[in-house]
Parts: structure tokens; sequence; C-alpha cells
């Protein structure tokens, strides 16, 4: 399945930023407001005419720093779920244009590979006229092949194609002890396989599941039969039947977060007795790994789902197979597959109400499909060194006031501190673009043939997974998303964060902003992902990004107990009516929010000390500890419609925007205090329910 703008997909979010003026933090520190070089947002760096004039902060501080934008914001078309990136992308999405545009100008005279690929991908998808002319029958012969596939060998060796949907997913990752060569991992996540979003609208009775269950079934038939394809009523209760079963054995959310389920290498001989019924030698065979000796099960019921591909009908399969091979290619067909595609899984699942116009698809395509080179494009154009240097800074307070934490720590023995420590200290940071990247130069492209351009994609981004197989482990490269999207992370395995180029922009980064501001804002987002490292899963890594429990029980249950009260706090949030957040999946995501706003606001009371003799300047009636929280609950305002909301509660592991900003601040001291947040306010929590990780 494709998506223009689904939220249980990662949706490719396309930023810009341009400054003409830079400015040190020292010497905005000295300034006021007047002087401070016209931030993006108000006089220094929130936008104040949004603030509510009937909310208090303290009966809900996300409404009250958000109101104005949340009354005068309405979703775009095409969307059911719309965010503070998202506008960022709006504001810029000129400059992406130019970009990807400027490479389809130069034709045979690109500048460089990666100019001539972005312009070939991008009028490949823009030639509506060759796409319709040609219609699906190359498509459609393919489906037929799939159709007369006759053993479950046959549907295995099918399902290895990158391009096919799969019950396993197939990974390239370091070793548990991260010695060694890169292995290959066999896995299965929360929609491996599956065309509905999650478990629950397979087997949940409440409205409006069973409706969607129905809705599916039409769209597979209707997608069968605009295929050309027999028995599509029989063949569309077939797949829905079979994504039932599926899901029904898949892993919950919790074992999925066992870091220790994630490895276990084995011999490959023995893949076939630890999870018999499934042809893994044709399946393995079919994606060119022949000579493998050895790999490494990950998590899912990878047992269950070989057992049961064994006892299911090769009819059934290819249904599926079918069906999902046309849905994976349906934004790339002609008008009335991708129509249909966007009709079903957006209007009728998340309320969506049309379609982005056909260049804007254009440039969401190939920022999803080439987001390397255009990222690498991006921030090289887009992220001075100034902009570096200023992150830089705020990396440096954070892990200073990290440091500090941990070693206050009550509840965390002298052994697990050291440790925790040293963990802090190794952990490696990119900024903007990862400093190794993978090398397309070989990738052909053709501005003539959209769906011989992703299937050579898919191909060549398999190929080059593959051939890492064996070679040796490095500790750059290998971001989940790309630079000119929103976003920051960690990797366990390499103890590494990174910070896209995308979210250096305002309001998350603005070097003309006040320190505050950027405190609360990119410092925030930097502390979360300092924080996973020491969150349920990340504490599970050593500073090598080995897979070694080096906690000791004491300081492991003080932590749970903890986070424990944090599930039971966040699951009292209803973001629809009846509908609770499922916090026992967003609990690492709200620890890190936790974290990461106390790290955060630390770290700016240390800058502070260190450049402001009688302490941050008041600006518009806010001291610079009050603007740390405007900003913090400026970048993440959102939108969204009933339904997607009910499925963020139901499969997100980051709670809605509101909860995120209210929950956690009603945990932290320092925000009652400078507020003067009292017991009549609703967000009130007495000190002894508050929780303190760090």
């Amino acid at each position: 399945m494709t998506n223009e703008a689904a939220p249980w997909k990662s949706k490719v979010l396309v930023v810009s930023c341009i400054f003409l003026v830079f400015l040190s933090f020292s010497s905005v520190a000295n300034s006021e407001a007047s002087k401070l070089r016209n931030p993006e947002f108000g006089a220094w760096g929130v936008a104040t005419n949004q603030l509510s004039v009937s909310t208090l902060p303290g009966d809900n501080f996300y409404q009250y720093v958000n109101e104005g934008w949340l009354k005068s914001t309405e979703l775009p078309p095409g969307y059911s779920f719309y965010s503070e990136p998202y506008a960022v992308q709006d504001k810029i999405i000129d400059e992406i244009t130019t970009l990807i545009t400027r490479a389809a100008d130069a034709g045979e005279n690109a500048s460089t590979p990666a100019e001539r690929r972005i312009g070939d991908f991008y009028l490949s998808y823009l030639n509506k006229d060759q796409i319709d002319n040609s219609g699906a029958a190359g498509l459609q012969r393919e489906v037929q092949a799939i159709l007369q596939l006759q053993t479950h060998e046959e549907i295995a060796a099918w399902m290895a194609n990158p391009r096919s949907s799969s019950i396993f997913n197939l990974i390239v990752q370091p070793p548990i002890d991260m010695q060694g060569g890169y292995v290959l991992t066999i896995a299965q996540y929360r929609t491996t396989g599956l065309g509905l979003p999650g478990q629950i609208y397979y087997e949940s009775e409440l409205a409006p599941y069973p409706e969607h269950r129905e809705g599916y079934v039409r769209y597979v038939a209707d997608t069968l039969e605009r295929a050309g394809v027999d028995r599509t009523e029989q063949r569309a209760r077939d797949v829905l039947q079979l994504e039932t079963k599926f899901a029904s054995i898949m892993w919950d959310f919790a074992r999925l977060r066992e870091a220790g389920a994630s490895f276990n290498l084995v011999p490959i001989g023995r893949l076939e007795t630890l999870a018999p019924g499934f042809p893994w030698s044709d399946f393995l065979a079919a994606r060119g790994l022949e000579d493998l000796e050895q790999v490494n099960l990950g998590v899912g019921a990878i047992k269950e789902s070989a057992e049961l591909f064994e006892q299911l009908p090769v009819d059934a399969l290819a249904s599926y197979l079918a069906f999902h091979w046309i849905d994976n290619h349906a934004a790339m067909l002609p008008e009335p597959y991708a129509e249909a595609e966007f009709d079903f899984f957006q209007r009728s699942l998340f309320g969506a109400e049309e379609r982005l116009p056909r260049t804007d698809r254009a440039i969401q395509l190939v920022q999803r499909h080439l987001g390397a080179d255009i990222g690498k494009i991006y921030a090289q154009e887009n992220l001075p060194a100034a902009n570096r240097d200023q992150v830089e800074q705020i990396i440096f307070y954070v892990r200073q006031a990290f440091r500090e934490r941990l070693r206050e720590s009550e509840w965390m023995d002298d052994p697990t501190r050291d440790e925790a420590i040293a963990k802090l200290d190794a952990i490696i940071v990119e900024i903007g673009e990862p400093k190794e990247g993978t090398d397309w130069s070989n990738l052909a492209t053709d501005r003539d043939n959209l769906i011989g351009n992703y299937a050579n994609l898919s191909d060549y981004r398999w190929a080059v997974q593959r051939d890492r197989i064996g070679k040796p482990i490095s500790r750059f490269g290998d971001w989940n998303m790309h630079p000119h999207r929103i976003g920051a992370g960690y990797h366990q395995q390499y103890n590494k964060i990174f910070i896209t180029a995308g979210a250096l922009l305002p309001p998350f980064f603005d070097p003309n902003a006040d320190p505050a501001v950027n405190f609360g804002a990119i410092g925030e987002t930097i502390a979360h992902e300092f924080g996973h490292a020491l969150d349920d899963q990340g504490s599970q890594f050593d500073s090598n990004g080995a897979l070694r429990n080096w906690w000791s029980p004491g300081s492991r249950a003080a932590y749970k107990q903890q986070t424990d009260t944090l599930i039971e706090q966040f699951e009292r949030y209803e973001p629809v009516a009846g509908v609770h957040l499922k916090a026992d999946q967003m609990i690492g995501e709200i620890v890190g929010d936790l974290v990461g706003t106390s790290i955060a606001f630390r770290a700016y009371e240390l800058y502070a000390e260190d450049h402001y003799q009688n302490g941050p300047p008041v600006l518009d009636g806010f001291t610079g500890y009050q603007r740390f929280f405007l900003a913090t609950a400026q970048q993440t305002r959102t939108i969204a419609t009933d339904d997607a909301l009910r499925e963020i509660a139901n499969h997100e592991t980051h709670p809605p925007s509101e909860f995120r900003v209210n929950g956690v601040l009603r945990n932290m001291d320092v925000w009652y205090r400078h507020f003067g947040i009292g017991e009549t306010s609703e967000l009130y929590l007495p000190p002894d329910e508050r929780i303190v990780l760090w």
C-alpha cells in the first residue's frame, strides 16, 4: 500500500531553511528583544499573538500557548493530521520544488548523477499521458503470473521480491555483540504483511472497525476487478481472512519492545527446524542469499507465521500477493487505481477529503524514493556552518546537564550510574546529514518509465543492503529518515543520535531566536534522544552498542516503578471520547518527552549561568525560563480528525501533542514554580505524585 498522508506511516516532510544573518548565543544573550534579528516567530522566537487570553497556563498549557493557531488552522486537502512540521513544510515547499524542477529542467545537462536521477523520477510521474496510455498492462501480466503460481515454494519465491508484500521483513544490521560484520535479520513488526493499519482493525467489533473491514473487502475486490482478475469477491474475502489470521498471531507492542528478542543468531541450516513450514531456501534464494551461512531471528511470530503459511491454500496466498502487488504500485498507475487507493485509505479510514494536486504528489514521490539524493543536496544548500555551531553548543550543555542529573540521581546505584555516564559520554551526534551515505551512482532511471524506475530503485536498494552482509560495522550513516525530513533519532547499537537538517528550522531551531527558545525546542528534542539511550530499551545496550545487562536489579526495579506510574497517568487521557491512550506502548516516548524537557531545562539553566550576570532578560513580560516552556509547547501543535486521533491512540508510539505537553509539564516542579501554578489549577499534581527520572 502506498500512502499520501497516513498518520501510521512516516510521512515525508519537506523543509527548507535559508538564513542571511546568524547570531552567536553570546551576543543574543546580552541583547534586548528589539535587538534580536528577525526570528521567524514573533519578536524572539514564539508567536505570542497566538497565546490564549482565556485559558490559564495551569489549566491547559498546550491550549494556552497554541490557541490562536489551533483555531485558525484547517486541515489541508488530502490530510487527516496536520502539525507544526507540516506547516513548516508548506512554508518552504517552493524551495524543494525548485530543487527538483531544476533537476528536471537540466535533462541531459544534469550536473551530477543525483540531479539526473531526481529529474528522471519526477518527470516519469508527471508524464500522465504515458502512464494512462500504457495502462496497467505490464502490471496485469505480473498479476496473472502470480495467480498461476502452483506451490508454496513458488509463493515464497515471489514474496521475496522487494516490491512484494511479505509476511517477513529482511533487514541487514549489526550482530548482538557489535563484533564482526553485518548480519541478515528476519523479523516481523506491527503491520508486516497487513493491508490494514493494525491488529485492532481485524479483530474489534466496535465501531468503526467492522465497517472498515467491509470497506477493505470492497476495495480489494474492486482493485482486482480493475486489473482483470476473476472471482474478485471470493478472492477479497480470502485476503481479509488470511490477513486476519496473521494479525491474530502477531506480537503485541510490549513483546516487540523486548531488545533481547531481537537477536538470535543461528546457522542457516537450523532455520527449517526453528520455523518449519515456510520454504526458506526458496525465499532466500530469490533474494540472492543462496550462500548465506547464518541468520538472525528477530522479533515477531516467525515460527507461528511459518506454520500458518504452510496451512493456507496456495490460491488464497496468490490472491493476497496479487492484490498487494497492484496496491503497492497504485500511486504509479492510471488514475482509477490511484484515486481508489486514496479513497479507501485516506478518505474512509482517516477522513481526508481530497487528494493533493499531481505536481505536489510528484514532489512527494521523489522525496520518498530518492530521499538520500534530495536530503544530501538540501543539507548542503541549507545548513550553514554557523547553525551547526549553535546546535553543537546546545548539545554541549545538554550533555553536561544529563551528566549532572545522573550523578545526583538518588534511585540509581553507583555501578549503574558510572556505566550510564560512560555511555552518555560515548554517544555520537550527527547533525544535518549522515557522515557516510549510500553510493547510488549505478542506479538507472528513465524519465518515461515510472514503474521501471520504482523497480530499479527497489532492486538497487536491496542489493546495497545485501552486499553489506559480512562487511565491517560503521557507526556512521544508517539513519532511518532522510536529512530533508523533520526529525531526530537514537540508534541503540551505534549509540548515536542524529538530527536532520529539516529539524533545524523555526520553530524547532532559529539562529536568530532567543536562546531560551532554542533550548526549549531543539534542545528538548536533543535531550529526548539522549534519554532514549537510558530508557527501558536503550538501557539494555552498553556504550559500545552491544546488548548487555549492565543495570543492577535494584536500579532496574526503581526505574520500572516510576515508569509504571507514568503509564497509569497517561492511560487516563482520552484524545477522543471513550478512547484511552495505550500508554504501555507509548512509554518509551513518554519517558523521552519527560526526560527531554527536564534535561533541556537544566541545560538552559547552565547556559544562563555562563552567559547572564543577572539572569536571562525579561522579554515581553516573560522570563527566560517561561520562554523555554512556551517554545516547547509551540513546536508540537497539531490538528487531526477523530479517526486519526483514534489511530494514534491505538497504534502510535507517541501520544497526541496535547498530552505530550500537558502530561509532561504537570510532572515538573520548575514548571509550577515559574508559572505560579497552584492546587486549584486543572493540571495540578501533588508533589508526591510527580515523576522525576533525571
